[in-house]
């Protein structure tokens, strides 16, 4: 309790200077008081029940990229999955190429029995099952280091990984493509029925359905909901039928997008799109599943501003104790 008051009060005293100095102390600060914040869930979760995997429907399995900064949020995201709705599904844990031993120990004695993938064992497995594929080569091997708006460089193509290793280094048929700043807050009944239907052959995808509103300090202050709403899945929490892979198309789509995939760290969702709309028989999941948006009728959300996937983890510590 006086761990929980002291760091309140350190976050408080954070926000209160961001909104009185000037942009770039305050987003200084802001980044400052967002890594204590991680920090603090990290350990927190540590203190959270483990969960059994890979017990039951063995042609699904849930997919996650992470390295050494994101297994906590891993924790928090896969956990409230599995804890929400209810089943021991397979997980398969992507390692980006920074995991520590003892972050895979960490993660095996939280997600018992998931299977995590070392980069260097998925590099030696794609590069033989995408060889006749050079422009496939190209985007999962090669390395396109980028800028991000914090004026950090990390590698752009790296969520190659999320399209080719995902699909390639699975025998399930259907598989959840989670990020891990994704968190679930009720049963996600749309995808227990979609996993549990062995003659479903089409995907479900969440949608950008909210965009955030922000002040003149570029601060998130509210969202606000598209008028129409968008065509593009965000490839964060997708229910993807493997049927729908395809190397060739990627390995065209690759040839004319060049650019894009150059330039674009989304790239991967764009290829994803393109493989949901070949196939057909995609559905969008409800308003309640929306990208970046929650409120008391949010099932799952997709936190791409970091700050707001912390600052609703409590409700899960409450879930999570209550299952204990």
């Amino acid at each position: 309790m006086r761990e929980d008051t002291q760091t309140f009060k350190g976050q408080l005293v954070s926000l209160i200077l961001e909104r009185r100095l000037p942009w770039r102390v305050s987003q200084w600060l802001y980044h400052r008081r967002l890594a204590a914040v991680r920090r603090f869930y990290d350990h927190r979760v540590l203190s959270t029940r483990p969960y059994i995997t890979g017990k039951e429907c063995p042609d699904f399995e849930v997919h996650a990229l992470l390295g050494h900064k994101h297994v906590g949020m891993c924790l928090w995201s896969v956990k409230s999955f599995l804890h929400f709705s209810g089943g021991a599904y397979s997980v398969v844990l992507h390692d980006d190429g920074s995991l520590t031993r003892r972050d895979v120990d960490i993660l095996r004695a939280h997600l018992v029995d998931a299977r995590i993938v070392r980069k260097g064992d998925a590099d030696e497995a794609i590069r033989d099952k995408i060889a006749a594929f050079p422009n496939c080569c190209d985007y999962r091997f090669e390395r396109n280091l980028t800028t991000d708006h914090r004026g950090g460089k990390y590698n752009m193509y790296i969520f190659a990984l999320r399209l080719f290793d995902f699909n390639l280094l699975s025998d399930a048929r259907k598989i959840l493509v989670l990020d891990v700043d994704v968190l679930f807050f009720k049963e996600p009944r749309e995808i227990v029925a979609w996993v549990r239907d062995a003659s479903s052959t089409g995907s479900l995808y969440s949608v950008e359905q909210y965009v955030p509103r922000r002040n003149a300090r570029y601060e998130v202050v509210g969202f606000d909901r598209r008028e129409t709403a968008p065509i593009w899945a965000n490839a964060g929490l997708l229910c993807f039928a493997k049927s729908a892979f395809s190397l060739e198309s990627i390995e065209g789509w690759i040839a004319r997008d060049r650019a894009m995939m150059d330039k674009y760290a989304t790239f991967e969702q764009r290829m994803y799109n393109l493989l949901l709309q070949r196939w057909g028989g995609a559905i969008p999941l409800p308003d309640s599943y929306a990208f970046n948006y929650t409120d008391e009728d949010v099932v799952a959300t997709h936190f791409a501003i970091k700050h707001l996937f912390f600052d609703n983890v409590p409700r899960l510590q409450d879930a999570f104790s209550r299952s204990q």
